[in-house]
């Protein structure tokens, strides 16, 4: 069965939006990785300067 009206989005449309958001996903998940090893490093960092706070009240 056939219609008159073309479909409002097409099979290519649909590829394209799945490659998208799978750049999409992509981009996001290594922004993620990046933020994840920073929060890491500032983790690293604070708690070395804990150390050295805690070190100097205790001397």
């Amino acid at each position: 069965m056939t219609t008159k009206y073309q479909p409002l989005i097409t099979k290519s449309d649909i590829e394209a939006i799945r490659k998208g958001n799978q750049l999409n996903r992509q981009v996001l998940q290594a922004g993620i990785r990046e933020l994840v090893k920073d929060v890491h490093k500032g983790n690293r960092q604070s708690e070395q300067l804990i150390k050295e706070v805690s070190t100097k009240w205790t001397n």
